[in-house]
């Protein structure tokens, strides 16, 4: 299971043994924020606006790639990415901005 710590671990992600809970790996990565999953990978968004691809895996996560938003909303970026036909969607504020993500 992967998700972003806040105040614990040092704002990292971290990767948890489904059935255990114990904690595999805190990576730094784009910050901690949201984050999604399609195609084996993890769209991680910061609470700063920086969107990051992630490979995950038991031992550590690997950022593939990684771009900032364009300027536009105000404070932190809180909400989910989407993807959805092959598009990533990412709200921010009163900006909603899409990406074509397919393979090809």
């Amino acid at each position: 299971m992967y998700g972003a710590c806040h105040s614990s671990n040092n704002r990292k992600w971290v990767c948890l043994d489904w059935k255990t809970g114990r904690k595999m790996y805190a990576e730094r990565g784009v910050g901690c924020g949201s984050v999604t999953y399609a195609d084996g990978m993890l769209y991680t968004l910061s609470e700063r606006s920086r969107m990051g691809l992630v490979k995950p895996g038991p031992g550590g996560h690997e950022v593939v790639s990684q771009f900032r938003l364009p300027q536009g909303g105000k404070g932190p970026s809180w909400a989910h990415p989407v993807i959805c036909g092959g598009r990533l969607y990412i709200r921010h504020a009163d900006f909603l901005y899409a990406y074509d993500v397919r393979a090809e």
